[in-house]
């Protein structure tokens, strides 16, 4: 495994900077919402510590799941209850 920093001052920043900060911006922007969202609905939301962990530590993949899945799984939902 490469160790050597200066490996980091060979790469042309210039040229990947306009790929990478709309990625960046994109990825801060869905942990925002997420995060304010989970903020506003924590007490409502089942299991709200997990998905706060999913947010964070998942990157990218955290806050979509929380966005589509999450938000719908509401405590003391028995909607899929058969009687």
């Amino acid at each position: 495994m490469n160790t050597d920093i200066t490996a980091l001052l060979e790469i042309e920043w210039a040229e990947i900077l306009p790929f990478a900060l709309p990625v960046v911006v994109f990825n801060f922007l869905i942990i925002g919402i997420a995060l304010y969202d989970w903020f506003k609905r924590r007490n409502l939301i089942a299991a709200p510590y997990v998905w706060l962990a999913a947010i964070i530590l998942l990157q990218l993949l955290g806050p979509i799941l929380y966005l589509v899945i999450g938000r719908r799984l509401i405590q003391n939902d028995y909607s899929r209850e058969t009687s």
